[in-house]
């Protein structure tokens, strides 16, 4: 198991260095007299930005569903949840490689507008590095479930969080003759997060560890998402779009989207 494990983990990490990497390959405006120029390139860096949003959110997607499979296959998951798994890793890659491809087009678009009137490498220094965060997140689970997250933490460095934090996971449509603990999760849980890269736009990878308060489950999470740093000189400013996969125990509770505000 310890080396199945060690399989898993490498391919995390690699999944999100792949992401990385055509992260940091985005255009950046210069400062130029010709106003018509600085205007042209500037909404060359928006279509730039909003391109690679869509693509690294759809890459995203399409890791979930292969991580899904990969977990799945290392469990030795078989009978009728097989299925379900099956079915989140095709639907998972095949939803990601269409919505990563719909924002090719914008993102050369803007690469186009900008390399007009020349470009470079960008980084954002106008966001602080370090310091504690919140981090307000809102979500929506295939599995008909709604959840709230609040986390606490600090911020190392540009690329990785650490904090903590509460919940609420619910499920939206259950029987009437089901318990409290049988639609509701309130997890408490330490999370881990990396950024990659040092970009306005960027993926990023979270886990979540913690216990299930309402039903005493182990609660556990892996996120795959992209973050959207503020230009403006917050420190802790920035909008987080992901994919998450939860799981009470050792059966999925959920997978869905979440979207999260940091502040």
């Amino acid at each position: 198991m310890t080396q199945k494990l060690r399989v898993v983990l490498v391919g995390l990490v690699v999944s999100l260095l792949s992401q990385t990497t055509f992260a940091q390959y985005a255009a950046s405006s210069q400062l130029l007299n010709d106003t018509k120029q600085s205007a042209s390139q500037n909404d060359g860096q928006r279509l730039t930005n909003v391109g690679k949003t869509i693509m690294l959110s759809g890459a995203s997607v399409a890791m979930m569903g292969l991580t899904v499979g990969t977990v799945s296959t290392i469990a030795g998951v078989s009978g009728d949840d097989i299925d379900v798994f099956v079915l989140s890793t095709f639907i998972g890659g095949y939803l990601g490689g269409v919505v990563a491809l719909t924002g090719l087009p914008i993102y050369l678009a803007g690469k186009v507008k900008m390399n007009r009137c020349g470009s470079s490498l960008m980084t954002i220094t106008s966001e602080g590095h370090d310091g504690y965060v919140t981090n307000v997140e809102a979500g929506f689970g295939l599995a008909n479930t709604a959840s709230l997250y609040a986390t606490r933490g600090y911020n190392f460095n540009e690329h990785l969080f650490v904090g903590g934090g509460v919940g609420c996971s619910a499920y939206l449509f259950t029987e009437r003759d089901e318990t409290f603990s049988d639609f509701l999760a309130l997890p408490v849980y330490a999370n881990v997060r990396l950024t990659g890269g040092s970009k306005r736009v960027t993926p990023y990878m979270g886990a979540r560890l913690g216990c299930d308060i309402n039903g005493m489950d182990l609660y556990s999470s892996i996120e795959f998402g992209t973050n959207i740093r503020s230009a403006s000189g917050s420190h802790a400013d920035s909008w987080w779009l992901g994919v998450k996969a939860e799981a009470l125990g050792m059966e999925l509770h959920t997978m869905g989207l979440t979207v999260g505000k940091s502040f």
